[in-house]
């Protein structure tokens, strides 16, 4: 999926529609804010702690917040049970349970149970193998062809990923712990030395 601008208005509408939402009666960016403080929740509590340990392999607490820091398991849970599709729910608890799936064939142990390290292997091959390119099947066009990303073995898992990822950003931890705000840029600069605490620059649009 291509995001034209990435503000948080518009990261939340990337969000809306990999949920597949056609419906947006009751929809605001306070109601998703209260909905995610108090979940009614979609997952079980079981499928919500697998969620929150694959959130947290995608992203990990570092010097900076991670996923679970930022809160995104259950901002994905309010979308699952407020708004996305019935076809997006299935498809979504289903990429999800695949990797529970998978950590139990290989690893004799649920996803959740395995070490940082363990989950990373497995996730890191899963993610290979998911997002390999293939041949497009469905037929797309107009607006759909040209904003849709190319076709992957796992549409379910890219989704999910993405999901998390664009929950990330929108959130208040990351906006203001990991990417540097400048209100009004400077001057072209040629060269800017890169080091460790280097952050990547969210502008006025990111607010």
């Amino acid at each position: 999926m291509t995001i034209p601008n990435m503000d948080r208005r518009s990261l939340l509408e990337s969000a809306l529609l990999l949920m597949g939402v056609t419906v947006t009666a009751g929809f605001s960016t306070e109601a998703f804010a209260k909905a995610a403080a108090s979940p009614k929740p979609f997952l079980d509590q079981k499928s919500f702690t697998l969620l929150s340990a694959i959130a947290d392999t995608i992203i990990p607490k570092t010097d900076t917040p991670g996923a679970v820091d930022a809160h995104v398991p259950a901002k994905f849970d309010a979308l699952l049970v407020n708004w996305a599709s019935p076809e997006h729910r299935v498809q979504l608890a289903g990429a999800i349970t695949k990797i529970d799936d998978l950590a139990r064939e290989k690893q004799a142990k649920g996803f959740a149970e395995l070490t940082p390290d363990q989950r990373k292997e497995l996730l890191s091959a899963h993610d290979t193998a998911a997002l390999k390119p293939v041949p497009r099947t469905d037929k797309l066009t107009g607006m759909r062809a040209m904003m849709a990303g190319p076709s992957v073995a796992e549409p379910g898992y890219a989704k999910l990923k993405e999901l998390i990822v664009l929950l990330y950003y929108y959130s208040e931890e990351a906006l203001t712990t990991e990417l540097v705000y400048e209100h009004s840029p400077g001057g072209w600069t040629p060269s800017v030395k890169a080091t460790p605490e280097t952050r990547a620059t969210g502008g006025l649009g990111m607010f």
